[in-house]
């Protein structure tokens, strides 16, 4: 393993933003929820990384879940907002909660 890599960034993102997004296409969608908090146990200093001007927990909650990976997005979620309960306050997190709300009961 390379540590360092996990703060090497490209146009698309940290790698936490592919292990965000993995939740769209792996068969198991509840590892790229122990991929997320992995990753942001391994450096404090991950929760506060944008891209886009998105913060993580933007980021996350802008994905179009579905019935088989909806618990792995509500728990990418609760991880990101439990390091950084914050973020909540970030962004449009808060102007938005009724979009995120109508999306989970879809």
């Amino acid at each position: 393993l390379y540590p360092d890599a996990i703060n090497h960034t490209t146009s698309c993102g940290y790698p936490i933003h592919f292990a965000i997004t993995g939740i769209m296409y792996r068969n198991n969608p509840a590892g790229s929820a122990e991929i997320v908090e992995f990753l942001l146990n391994c450096d404090p200093h991950l929760k506060f990384v944008k891209v886009d001007g998105f913060s993580l927990l933007d980021f996350a909650c802008n994905l179009a879940y579905n019935d088989s990976n909806i618990e792995a997005g509500i728990q990418v979620a609760k991880g990101i907002y439990d390091a950084y309960p914050e973020a909540i306050g970030a962004n449009n997190i808060a102007s938005n909660i009724h979009r995120y709300h109508q999306q989970v009961q879809a």
